[in-house]
């Protein structure tokens, strides 16, 4: 396993939003995105759709702000990209964007309305969105019934990659229901802020159902404008 990327992430919502992935990003976030995407793209090597989720070991350390960037750099090199919110608690991807979620996840895999009718096309070039719908009262059992695996599979025929936010895996076990319909696991600690027993509990938990930790996102690190190497780059 490895440490993939440092992001740079502050706390409050509304630097949550500007730090969405744009033109005017500084370049050590564009930076930390190109490796992480580059990193993900290397050990996920081979034909067919890559399927990965995104979790922590507790609410508020980033996960959904860096998969949704994540999924914007890999779109931006032309993958085809569909990000999912499956954090039916607390969802996040909507509100950073700016976007209506009352139609999503939860209407599908109640079979309400179908897998096309909750897909928001190109939020972004190459980059669909299935934000969350609204939070309902059984979550847990929502993704862990046969709609989330067919809504999985009959994706896996349209996208080079398939992103799915999660909770926190030290919270809830939603992470690693979904999981186990996914290629791999990213896990994101935040700097000064995880709690090392909290991490510890939700790897256990992943490890326990088999699923495969592709590595680890260090987040909230603090990026000195006045190192040399920052300057040099930051001009080019």
């Amino acid at each position: 396993m490895a440490t993939f990327a440092k992001n740079s992430v502050t706390n409050t919502e509304a630097a949550s939003r500007r730090q969405v992935l744009s033109a005017s990003s500084s370049f050590v976030e564009i930076e930390a995105y190109k490796t992480l995407r580059t990193n993900i793209q290397f050990t996920l090597r081979g034909e067919g759709c890559k399927k990965i989720c995104i979790t922590s070991s507790a609410s508020g350390e980033g996960k959904s702000i860096t998969i949704l960037n994540l999924a914007i750099s890999l779109a931006e090199v032309g993958k085809k990209v569909l990000l999912i919110d499956a954090d039916l608690r607390r969802p996040a991807i909507a509100r950073l964007l700016r976007e209506p979620s009352s139609i999503g996840l939860t209407n599908v895999l109640a079979e309400i309305v179908t897998p096309q009718e909750a897909i928001h096309k190109d939020v972004y070039p190459n980059l669909d969105i299935i934000f969350s719908g609204e939070i309902p009262p059984n979550p847990l059992e929502l993704l862990n019934g046969a709609p989330m695996e067919k809504l999985i599979a009959e994706m896996s025929e349209s996208y080079d990659y398939i992103l799915v936010d999660t909770p926190p895996a030290a919270v809830v076990s939603d992470a690693c229901v979904v999981a186990n319909l996914l290629d791999g696991v990213l896990f994101l600690v935040r700097s000064g802020r995880s709690n090392k027993d909290d991490v510890k509990q939700a790897l256990s938990s992943l490890q326990l159902i088999g699923a495969r930790i592709l590595g680890f996102v260090l987040n909230g690190v603090v990026i000195d404008p006045s190192k040399k190497y920052y300057k040099y780059y930051d001009k080019k």
